[in-house]
């Protein structure tokens, strides 16, 4: 309920409401409004600036809307969606279109397909994620706006007018989506954001989605720092043990659906979480550290009431998170499971994610993505893997430029031999997997787990391939995944 009373003036008791009603026509006082004129000479200046933007700029209303949207989208304003998707269909935006608006796991709004955004929408709901996600806007994201506006515009002065109309849009409309959430306005605070052909309420509080991953709670933690982590909880039971998934660079936590369902069937609770800088989680502001990530996931579990989880799962740089966090944090979990990664950082690595970072920020992450799943699928690839490439590929070109530098830098130059990783592995079960077909990363991870069993510690640490896989088994064979390690979390 909103947590300050609303306050409608009757007409010709308060210019300043009867000009508000005067803007908004037949359609009288909105729940903002009301709450707005609790300070009426906020609600007065506000309703300056909303004209200002809303009927007072040469942006094309369909520009404008996109922007608002995805604002809403990004800030989970419920309100500001409702009130603008009509206004943006009006302008021609179409269902399809509104869909990858709305799709916060995903910035990737040029691509081919159903609802792509011309290069000038795509430009502007670019422009509008990056200043709301990451409030510093990249040389190429603004370049590239500037640039669709001129050509629009066909003049530079009235190109500089457009761009400060864009950035005033957004800068707005996320002052409007922080007041409408901070103060619960129409009871909308709580409500997941209404986007077509996305998770929506099907008017009894039970979601109702497209997809059975989604069917799950969702919900954002802050982390050390003020970080804000997306998650998803697939809750089995009160009793049942917990498992954290900690998805690869350039995912998000949506890699995990085709294994979740197994998880919770076998009696687990499942928590599966973006990242930094990936999916609905934004990125920070600095480089991320292995290390940090490590005390995301501990951070994830102590925001859920876990005090310690079955496993920890983690894949690629999720998997080096992992073992991080059984350096870190060998209290909190029972097992460690680390699949297709490495314990540190080979020199040669770190001029490649240098280049790869470089390829991204030139030319966006489309060619990053045909050369990463190349380089995670060569020409030896599994039965059906034209799909799975296919949805790799989706999950690759829908990661934030940025969110990808920052969380790359993470593998640069790591070492987690050197902080004790072979005496934490010794001490904890520990499961090490990888695709059969990941180059030479299932020799890699063998030879660790025979280093570890040098250490002479007590706990069982094995090695085991996932046969017709590659670099993500429990997307390329989730079945031949699940029966690896179910059977190692149940012992």
């Amino acid at each position: 309920m909103p947590r300050v009373p609303y306050s409608y003036p009757a007409p010709g008791a308060s210019s300043i409401a009867d000009a508000i009603r005067q803007r908004r026509g037949e359609r009288g006082l909105t729940p903002l409004d009301g709450m707005l004129l609790n300070a009426q000479p906020i609600a007065e200046g506000w309703n300056k600036l909303l004209g200002a933007v809303r009927t007072g700029s040469s942006l094309q209303d369909d520009l404008r809307e996109i922007m608002i949207l995805r604002v809403a989208a990004r800030n989970r304003a419920a309100f500001e969606w409702i009130h603008h998707e009509p206004v943006a269909r009006k302008a021609g935006v179409t269902t399809e279109q509104l869909t990858r608006i709305g799709d916060i796991q995903s910035n990737s709004f040029s691509s081919p397909g159903s609802g792509q955004l011309s290069p000038l929408q795509a430009a502007a709901a670019a422009y509008a994620d990056a200043m709301t996600a990451h409030v510093k806007v990249q040389d190429g994201v603004f370049d590239t706006l500037k640039h669709e506006l001129a050509k629009a515009a066909g003049g530079d002065e009235k190109t500089n007018q457009l761009m400060v109309e864009a950035t005033g849009t957004v800068a707005v409309y996320n002052m409007v989506s922080r007041f409408l959430v901070a103060l619960d306005i129409d009871d909308r605070a709580n409500q997941e954001v209404p986007v077509p052909g996305l998770p929506s309420d099907n008017g009894a509080g039970v979601p109702t989605f497209p997809e059975s991953n989604y069917g799950a709670g969702r919900g954002l933690v802050q982390v050390f720092g003020g970080q804000t982590i997306a998650t998803r909880v697939h809750f089995h039971s009160m009793t049942a043990p917990w498992v954290i998934l900690i998805n690869s660079l350039m995912t998000n936590l949506t890699m995990w659906d085709d294994v979740v369902a197994g998880l919770s069937d076998a009696g687990y609770n499942v928590v599966c979480y973006d990242q930094r800088g990936h999916g609905a989680s934004p990125a920070p502001s600095e480089p991320c550290t292995v290390e940090q990530l490590a005390d995301d996931a501990a951070d994830v579990l102590t925001a859920l009431g876990v005090d310690k989880a079955r496993a920890v799962i983690g894949v690629s740089q999720g998997g080096a998170t992992a073992l991080s966090f059984a350096i870190r944090h060998p209290d909190r979990a029972e097992k460690i499971i680390a699949n297709d990664t490495q314990p540190a950082s080979p020199a040669a690595n770190a001029q490649a994610w240098e280049d790869r970072i470089a390829l991204a920020k030139k030319e966006g992450m489309k060619p990053l993505a045909d050369a990463t799943v190349a380089r995670w699928y060569g020409s030896d690839i599994p039965a059906g893997s034209e799909a799975i490439k296919a949805k790799a590929s989706r999950l690759i070109e829908g990661t934030d430029v940025f969110g990808f530098e920052q969380g790359a830098r993470a593998l640069q130059n790591y070492d987690l031999l050197s902080t004790g990783l072979l005496k934490a592995l010794a001490a904890k079960p520990t499961l090490l997997v990888a695709g059969e077909a990941d180059g030479a990363l299932p020799k890699v991870l063998e030879g660790l787990s025979q280093d570890v069993k040098k250490e002479g510690g007590s706990a069982e640490v094995t090695f085991a391939s996932v046969s017709k896989a590659a670099h993500l088994p429990m997307m390329d064979n989730p079945q031949g995944w699940l029966e690896v390690v179910l059977p190692f979390l149940k012992r």
